[in-house]
């Protein structure tokens, strides 16, 4: 408990006088604790000064008088602690206004430099510390905003308001917000008042303007703090309401808009969150009303309606309505509440609103009469607005009010008004008059009277009865009337009379006549009466008649509805009466001819007797253009109403000269239907074409494709295509010359502008063109190899212009040759595209370039085409056309020509009309093969076919890919020999061809992965079963087949179990696989093959033993497990890859499955593991293991793939010379991970091979960060080889690491043991030995977490000996490796020891530690006796480094020990000091450079170490304890002869005098006089080490020299002119530095 004279000394522990101590605190925010004390003024100034000048450049703001002042260089050897009370108040005002203006930018790192020089120059950190703390507040979650805090002087156990923050203080952790929501609760929301005073302050300081525009984040979090306190509405209590309503006050009346903002803000919340009470919420609205202001009218409003929504508002107070009536002109409040009304509820607001505006309107003397007469009548205007009961409630109020006498009738305005209202809410109206009329009947009549309202009032009552009559009616049904009922006879008589055909006249005689006759007569009814007559008869009628009667006819039809347009008959009824009519060629062409007086114009007459023309004789030369294309369109339609239009070669050749005529016009669209039913009427001739031989003559192709090409029409197009596809019956090779035309060319009309109708209508008439060529073949019917050829043939004028068609429509038209070509023929036309491209590929040259790159493109073309033709099909189809293209490559053969093939000729046919290779040079031939790989390789990535066998469910795959996938894996191998065989036949004497060969298979080898991986899970699973169930029964299948499935089922299995729990896998199936593969993994010394199979056959059952459910015994695991055993039995004889692949899997064994087996050979198992380890330390060494790579990459860059994949593992990496080590530690971390207490008795062995390992593959520190391996180390361990881990070093870190966790879970009962048969076998390896103390470290801290009180008494009953049977023998190391080279790494090593004994004594009270202590100061003591051996003086040094490592672990807390050992220390300075101690009495001493002198040097500096560490405790270090020190420290001055002088004296001997020094006060005088004696010494040497030290302590203590001046200036008199230049020039050092303290004026007063 604190006194009140420790609360008076606390309370004047000013900052400036924390900085007038003799220590000085080097604190810094971009630097730690040993750099910051580096720091120089003028670096720190520099730092500062760049900070400004990129502060600058990014703020104009900063270029001011006061940074200018403050940087300064007569700035650098500022002292603060020296201003008077003024002038530092001066400076705190320019610190705080520089740090607000650089609040918004503390994450910049300009702004943490400008920092870092105000802390180290200005000590903002204790000075300032509150203002930094809050001025950077918001950037609480930051890691800079907490190095801040950490740095900062501040007293947080005094502070209510911030000591929350301590605790992340300590775990240098970012600040959540919520820590600091809890803590304003907790403090009484002190935090929100010193964050507001804090703005209040800023705004003084800089400006609001500033903080709004560049700091809104302050504002954000003042709010976001605000908002918090309503998290819990539980918490909502009175003094949090008398808190918050003043800073609401503020934030309303502010002129920031941030602030008023963030009132709003905290309003609306505080509304939802509480009911107020009806003083609070009066002062709520009048603030929003009163303290409008226009650029944030309309949001305090919005928050207005808010308060009105949520809480119960009666009444706005009579001077806040005046304010909002008289508001500021440039805020129209009104238009706000409009919009408002638009958008959210208002009822509240204007119920209330309108109350207290009729209530001052009913004030005669009011002076806002007028004004509120205007309001009320604006916001009633608008009756569309008002809800129901708003209207209701407006009413009611109104009338009540003019009832009291409260008259409105002057108002015309509100007369209108409730006159709308009455009318739009007549049912809410006639109640209110109802309600009113009971009250005061007679006072409302003269009401309506006046208020003109009589027609409302009846209307309103008849509404009203409506309504009610509608709902009445709703609920009772009228009885209907009662109907006579009629007789079935009445009925059918009403039905016949009413009926048109009781109305139809029989029509008599013959209908042609007739209609002729009414035509002469205009008796158009009559006409459509004979037509409907004719099309009645039908085509008996017109075979009756005589042809030239019924053409007679039908020009006259043509004259008069055709060109005439008579609209009176309707065409539909002509096109339907002459469907039947007969109409020969030569009739039709004329009708399709124009006549005119050129003779060569008209046809040709034939010979004989000439029948007249009716047609010519009816319409004649003088017949214009226009009548013509009437009567051509006409005649068309009557055509193309026909069923079959009378064809023959002048028909065909009339209309096609109608299009040509049409095309030939500039306005074509003016023409399209002519042409349309043109082209129409030429389909029906070619599609029935009767008689008439029709030839590539008869069709003018060249006509067609320009009408395409010009049109404009969708319609036309259409019907165009649909043409080519009818000629392509009669003329394939014409129809197939000009096709590719049409799909390449864009056109000038509607081909140039594709859309989804016209691409569709290509696609449509591609598939149909290609169905139509490859099965048309007149009467005879197409083999299968007849139609094979056809579509090559199709195929290769197809892909001549493939390349042309435009990229947009090459999915369409690829998609439909796909349709009509079908599945069983996708992979020729595919095979013949790629062959159309290698025929006109050459290979480019350096002066052909340009073409090379069109070569390129169109690559890309043709692989398009392909990918979009496949994509077409399913993905089943899709596999079976890869299929077939990869057997097409088979059969291609190498470079050599293949032999004869036994397959049929039809085969052999098709594959030289695909590809003729007899036709082809070498070049073109390897580039065709490599194109279709390539083209494969697309295919399989084309993310289209990946997403369609993802949307199958897992019965449709097995049924439908099954059998496709043995023949899968069967053509990846195939390929892959392939490959491997022609690239091991080429001898290097073509380099070419060795580069190509190579390329190629390494194509194919990613076609034949992705052929195999592509299979589903279930599928592989079942197909890898069959496969190594014949392999293994028939031994048909090769050892290469084997190997490809097994690298499938590796891959399936390692992507986190997909193959077993995805794919209805079951358990039976994965055992029945486990047991084929059991018969793989034997001994097998001599095969390759066997050997391959064997570690193969290893790594998938590992895999399928990790992704098996724990077996707790399994006959055939069992099995496996003892193959393992017998197999790494004999480890000496086998490949080691082979070894190290068995020994994962029996680990794997015995991490998965708890079987008997696995517990029978777990010792046996682990005892072979040790034994290969230790094998592999005794033969490798570290330079050999890192070199180890190298050889072995040289060699296999020589190699070809073929060998080359020998040295690989399942996935493709390399083996490691290291394999079998991290097998061999893989196995033996499973071992101890599931059998520790089992195997017990190997502990001692394995900790040894732990050590040595460590000693040798990496240092204890670095494993001990391996501890927890990261999220990359885990991402490489997944991806590596099952036998390479991470890959040399890091692999077998992860490994050690992980044994590591299981030694440090043994029992400690049983560990001592180990210990000390690991100390006796590692007692001359230091590095070994290190790595077992790391360990013996981390099992303490591990325990002390998991069991601290077992931990506790085991370590209370070993403790004794943990020291004498393991400490201590470890620490004779320092006597057994005396070399000088050896020296650096024995402290490491007794660093190591001691770190142990230190994580002991945190678990240990005092006195059970102290046993430790005392053993360890009673073997240390013998030491003393100058006449004792080395070794035992040598302890002394390891006491003396222990004491120095407890005390920098545990601080004041290790002093209870160093009683016995600071006398040890004093002891060991009296008897190393070789300069006043005779040579035979020294304790220790050797010639400079040798080992002795390091030693001697080292037991020194450790000697000093401890004096000045318990120097810093003046509990601790009593005046007797100084007394004792103070001589020996002193005369260290003196040992000169020592190695190491001058640096023992400047890195520890002065501290431990300025420690001295701060323990004892009162005698640090005469420490001073004593250390300025030693300058008076005769040697020079001496003296200049004592002014070094001077130096030294001045530079520490700072101002605090100033009282010893008058002991220093005597001394310093006498060695101003010193007979040696070195101490003459270290003295003038002495007193330059004193100077720059003191002025150069004390150092004149004393010389005088």
């Amino acid at each position: 408990m604190a006194t009140s004279l420790t609360n008076q000394l606390e309370n004047l522990r000013t900052s400036a006088a924390r900085h007038l101590t003799v220590e000085k605190r080097h604190v810094s925010l971009l630097f730690d604790r040993k750099e910051a004390g580096k720091l120089s003024n003028e670096t720190a100034h520099r730092i500062g000064v760049a900070g400004l000048e990129q502060m600058k450049r990014i703020d104009p703001v900063f270029d001011t008088e006061i940074e200018n002042d403050l940087f300064s260089e007569e700035r650098v050897d500022f002292v603060r602690s020296m201003l008077d009370k003024p002038a530092n108040e001066e400076l705190n005002k320019r610190i705080e206004k520089l740090l607000l203006e650089l609040s918004p930018y503390l994450q910049h790192f300009a702004c943490q430099q400008v920092l870092e020089y105000l802390i180290h120059t200005y000590q903002v950190y204790s000075f300032n510390a509150e203002t930094l703390l809050l001025t950077f507040l918001p950037y609480h979650e930051t890691k800079v905003y907490t190095r801040l805090l950490r740095i900062l002087d501040f007293d947080w156990s005094r502070s209510k308001e911030w000591q929350f923050m301590q605790q992340f203080l300590k775990s240098e952790t970012p600040i959540p917000f919520s820590s600091i929501a809890k803590a304003t609760l907790s403090s009484r929301h002190s935090i929100i008042s010193c964050i507001t005073e804090h703005i209040k302050k800023g705004v003084t300081i800089v400006g609001s303007n500033f903080l709004e525009v560049k700091h809104p984040m302050l504002f954000n979090f003042h709010a976001k703090l605000l908002l918090s306190m309503f998290n819990d509405p539980e918490k909502v209590d009175e003094m949090m309401l008398a808190k918050l309503i003043p800073f609401i006050e503020h934030g309303i009346k502010s002129p920031m808009k941030s602030f008023r903002y963030s009132a709003m803000v905290v309003i609306s919340q505080f509304v939802l969150t509480v009911k107020l009470k009806e003083g609070v919420l009066n002062s709520i609205s009048k603030l929003l009303i009163t303290k409008l202001r226009s650029d944030t009218a309309a949001d305090a409003l919005s928050t207005l309606m808010v308060v009105f929504q949520q809480q119960n508002v009666e009444s706005i107070s009579k001077n806040t309505l005046k304010k909002l009536l008289r508001h500021d002109e440039d805020i129209d409040v009104w238009k706000y509440l409009r919009e408002l009304t638009d958008r959210t509820d208002t009822t509240k607001f204007y119920n209330v609103l309108w109350k207290e505006l009729v209530a001052i309107t009913g004030d005669s003397e009011s002076e806002e009469r007028e004004l509120a007469m205007e309001v009320l009548g604006s916001t009633t205007e608008d009756a569309t607005l008002f809800s129901a009961d708003q209207a209701a409630n407006l009413l009611k109020l109104l009338l009540e009010e003019a009832i009291a006498g409260n008259s409105f009738k002057d108002n015309k305005r509100i007369k209108g008004n409730i006159r709308s209202i009455g009318l739009r809410f007549a049912k809410q109206f006639d109640t209110v008059h109802d309600e009113l009329k009971l009250k005061d009947k007679k006072a409302l009549k003269k009401v309506i009277k006046e208020f003109e309202l009589e027609d409302v009032v009846q209307m309103a009552s008849e509404f009203s009865a409506i309504v009610a009559n509608v709902e009445e009616s709703e609920v009772i049904e009228e009885p209907s009337a009662k109907v006579p009922k009629l007789t079935a006879e009445q009925k059918a008589e009403i039905l016949a009379n009413s009926s048109e055909f009781a109305k139809r006249e029989v029509f008599s005689g013959d209908p042609i006549k007739q209609a002729s006759k009414w035509l002469e007569q205009e008796k158009w009814e009559k006409v459509e009466w004979a037509l409907n007559e004719m099309a009645k008869r039908g085509d008996k009628y017109f075979a009756q008649k005589i042809e030239d009667d019924v053409e007679h006819f039908i020009v006259e039809i043509v004259a008069i509805v055709g060109v005439k347009k008579v609209s009176q008959v309707d065409v539909s009824t002509v096109k339907t009466a002459l469907a039947f009519a007969p109409m020969n060629p030569k009739f039709v062409t004329d009708l399709l001819t124009k006549f005119d007086d050129i003779q060569g114009s008209a046809p040709k007459r034939a010979k004989g007797p000439q029948k007249s023309n009716v047609v010519e004789k009816k319409f004649g030369a003088d017949e214009s253009w226009e009548q013509f294309n009437l009567r051509v369109v006409f005649v068309l339609d009557l055509l193309n109403a026909r069923k079959v239009i009378p064809s023959s070669d002048k028909v065909l050749a009339a209309i096609f000269a109608l299009v040509k005529q049409t095309n030939s016009k500039s306005d074509i669209e003016s023409s399209s239907y002519q042409q349309h039913l043109a082209v129409n009427a030429i389909r029906k001739i070619l599609e029935n074409p009767g008689k008439t031989k029709i030839g590539s003559s008869e069709v003018d192709m060249d006509c067609v494709i320009e009408t395409m090409r010009s049109t404009h029409n969708h319609h036309l197009l259409r019907d165009c295509l649909r043409l080519i596809v009818a000629a392509a019956k009669h003329t394939p090779n014409s129809v197939v010359k000009h096709v590719m035309s049409v799909f390449t060319f864009m056109g000038n009309g509607m081909l140039r502008k594709d859309n989804e109708l016209t691409l569709s209508i290509v696609e449509k008439t591609v598939e149909s063109l290609f169905s139509t060529i490859i099965n048309s073949s007149g009467q005879t019917v197409l083999t299968n190899q007849q139609k094979t050829e056809k579509l090559i043939e199709l195929a290769r004028l197809f892909a001549a212009s493939a390349v042309d068609i435009p990229a947009h429509r090459r999915a369409r038209i690829a998609q439909a040759i796909a349709r009509a070509v079908g599945a069983q023929n996708a992979s020729t036309v595919v095979l013949v595209l790629a062959s159309s491209f290698c025929a006109r590929w050459q290979r480019s040259t350096d002066a052909a370039a340009q073409e090379a790159l069109k070569k390129g493109s169109d690559q890309d073309a043709y692989d398009d085409l392909a990918i979009e033709l496949l994509s077409a099909l399913n993905p089943f189809e899709q596999l079976s056309s890869v299929l077939a293209m990869c057997e097409y490559v088979l059969r291609l053969g190498g470079d050599k020509p293949p032999p004869v093939s036994k397959n049929p000729p039809t085969k052999k046919d098709l594959d030289t009309l695909i590809f003729d290779r007899t036709a082809q040079t070498l070049p073109r031939i390897r580039h065709f093969r490599y194109v279709v790989v390539t083209l494969i390789s697309r295919i399989f990535a084309n993310r289209v076919l990946i997403e369609r066998l993802a949307a199958y469910e897992d019965d449709d795959l097995l049924k439908n890919a099954l059998p496709l996938g043995k023949r899968l894996i069967e053509c990846s191998v195939e390929l892959d020999e392939f490959a491997n065989k022609e690239a091991n036949d080429q001898d290097g004497s073509d380099p070419q061809a060795q580069r190509y060969w190579v390329a190629f298979a390494s194509r194919t080898e990613v076609v034949s992965e992705k052929l195999r991986h592509l299979l589903p899970g279930g599928v592989a699973a079942r197909l890898i079963a069959d496969v190594l169930q014949e392999c293994v029964s028939s031994k048909k299948l090769s050892y290469k087949m084997c190997e490809k499935v097994l690298q499938l089922t590796n891959i399936k299995l390692g992507h986190d179990g997909y193959l077993f729990a995805d794919s209805g896998i079951n358990e039976k199936e994965l055992i029945t696989l486990a047991q084929a593969l059991n018969k793989f993994i034997v001994a097998e010394t001599k095969s390759e093959e066997k050997m391959r199979m064997c570690q193969n056959a290893a790594y998938t059952l590992k895999l399928i033993a990790k992704n098996l459910p724990s077996q707790s015994e399994s006959q055939v695991l069992a099995d496996t497990m003892q193959r393992c055993v017998s197999i790494v039995s004999q480890y000496q004889k086998l490949d080691e890859n082979l070894t190290g692949n068995v020994l994962l899997l029996a680990g794997e064994l015995i991490r998965s499955h708890n079987m008997r087996s696995t517990i029978h050979h777990a010792t046996s198992l682990l005892k072979t593991c040790l034994a290969t380890v230790q094998e592999c330390i005794a033969r490798f060494s570290k330079s050999q293991f890192d070199s180890a790579a190298s050889p072995a990459s040289s060699i296999s860059g020589t190699r070809n793939r073929g060998q080359r994949i020998r040295q690989q593992s399942l996935g493709g990496n390399k083996f490691g010379s290291d394999s079998l080590l991290i097998c061999s530690l893989t196995c033996i971390q499973r071992v101890f991970d599931q059998f520790s207490t089992f195997v017990v008795e190997s502990t001692g062995d394995v900790i040894i091979r732990y050590c040595r390992l460590i000693a040798r593959f990496g240092d204890p520190a670095e494993l001990l960060s391996l501890n927890q391996p990261s999220s990359s180390n885990a991402f490489q361990y997944a991806g590596g080889s099952q036998t390479s881990g991470f890959g040399h070093k890091s692999g077998i870190h992860h490994r050690l690491s992980l044994i590591r966790r299981a030694l440090i879970t043994i029992e400690v009962r049983v560990l001592p043991a180990h210990i000390i048969k690991a100390v006796g076998e590692l007692k001359t390896e230091k590095k070994a030995l290190s790595a077992l103390f790391n360990l013996l470290t981390g099992y303490v801290e591990s325990q002390h977490q998991q069991k601290p009180d077992v931990l506790r008494k085991s370590v209370v009953q070993l403790r004794r000996t943990f020291v004498n049977d393991i400490v201590t023998p470890s620490l004779r190391f320092r006597s057994q490796e005396r070399q000088a080279e050896q020296f650096e790494n024995v402290e490491k090593l007794e660093h190591t020891v001691f770190n142990f004994l230190v994580s002991i004594a945190s678990i240990l009270s005092e006195v059970e530690f102290r046993t430790i202590v005392t053993e360890l100061v009673a073997w240390a003591e013998p030491g003393l006796d100058a006449k004792s051996d080395l070794p035992t003086r040598l302890r002394l040094i390891s006491l003396l480094h222990f004491a120095n490592d407890l005390y920098a672990a545990y601080n004041s807390l290790a002093l209870p020990y160093f009683g016995r050992i600071l006398e040890i220390a004093v002891m060991v300075l009296k008897k190393c000091n070789a300069t006043l101690v005779a040579a035979d009495e020294l304790l220790l001493s050797g010639k400079r450079g040798s080992i002795e002198a390091l030693e001697t040097n080292l037991a020194l500096t450790l000697a000093i170490d401890v004096i000045s560490n318990s120097a810093r405790h003046r509990d601790f270090f009593t005046i007797d304890r100084c007394q004792l020190v103070t001589d020996v420290i002193v005369d260290e001055l003196v040992n000169t002869k020592v190695e190491g002088h001058e640096k023992r004296c400047a890195d520890s001997l002065v501290p431990a005098i300025y420690r001295i020094g701060n323990a004892d006060p009162e005698n640090f005088p005469d420490v001073v006089n004593k250390i300025m004696l030693k300058t008076r010494d005769s040697r020079a040497k001496i003296r200049y080490r004592a002014l070094i030290v001077l130096e030294l302590l001045i530079e520490k203590i700072g101002d605090g020299i100033q009282p010893h001046l008058s002991i220093l200036l005597p001394f310093l008199n006498e060695l101003i002119e010193d007979e040696n230049k070195q101490v003459e020039t270290q003295c003038q050092k002495v007193i330059a530095a004193l100077q720059h303290k003191f002025g150069e004026t004390f150092w004149s007063g004393s010389s005088a």
